[in-house]
């Protein structure tokens, strides 16, 4: 009798086990487990923001302690824009100007706004910023609270460093069919149609990154990622090409 009872308990775990696992990859797999995951949390505190990785701490004290140079070119932003070896992918367009990269994988709205002041200090001829795809997938932010972490940004620029040319990027596209479950895309053209305002509102340029990278279904164009989000060099290539003309 015991065993007959220990054979059904056991049948109906795997059972549960099985429908869950079921459900789960329906809905995106384990990275849509995740997310889920980091919504109940930020329903507390933004736990992404709290937390740093150590590769993140690092690169943000590198930045911190590096030599301020002056008329320079810095690109600001997440993974997107820290990948980019921007210095050699823009060429001789930039030969009188540094090119610092000071993009930050796992990037958001708010972390830029905790080290913006280093951005700052060093009086930029020109800033290219790309932020935006962090708050949404791995925080579930609303578009609305991005944009208003964004004017902060905007803010700071336009009072500290009012002769620096600003350049908002729109935020990228991602691929839905492509080996991780990313955002939605419907919300990522929501976001840039506001930051195009914002734009107009700060009297800075907007440049459309998005439209050149989507295929036919408005996803991120197979033929520039690996992994649905991020850019191979393909991608960065074309990227450069589109803003040599702001130089």
């Amino acid at each position: 009798m015991k065993t007959i009872i220990l054979f059904i308990s056991v049948s109906l775990n795997i059972i549960f086990l099985f429908v869950t696992f079921i459900l789960i990859y329906k809905k995106g797999g384990f990275s849509y487990l995740a997310k889920k995951l980091f919504n109940i949390f930020n329903n507390k505190q933004d736990i992404f923001n709290i937390y740093s990785p150590p590769g993140y701490i690092h690169k943000k004290s590198q930045y911190e302690l590096l030599p301020k140079l002056n008329n320079c070119i810095i690109f600001l932003g997440d993974s997107i824009t820290d990948e980019g070896e921007w210095s050699e992918l823009l060429g001789k367009s930039h030969i009188n100007h540094n090119v610092l990269n000071r993009g930050i994988s796992g990037d958001t709205t708010d972390r830029i706004l905790q080290r913006i002041d280093v951005v700052i200090e060093t009086q930029p001829k020109q800033i290219f910023l790309m932020v935006g795809i962090n708050d949404l997938a791995m925080i579930n932010k609303s578009v609305g609270k991005v944009i208003d972490k964004y004017k902060q940004i905007l803010l700071k620029f336009k009072n500290a460093i009012p002769d620096t040319q600003v350049f908002i990027q729109s935020v990228l596209p991602v691929n839905q069919n492509i080996y991780l479950y990313w955002e939605d895309n419907q919300k990522i053209v929501n976001l840039n149609s506001k930051l195009k305002d914002l734009a107009t509102e700060f009297d800075y340029e907007y440049i459309d990154i998005h439209s050149y990278f989507i295929d036919a279904e408005k996803q991120l164009d197979a033929k520039y990622t690996a992994d649905g989000l991020h850019l191979n060099g393909k991608a960065y290539l074309l990227w450069a090409e589109i803003i040599k003309q702001y130089l």
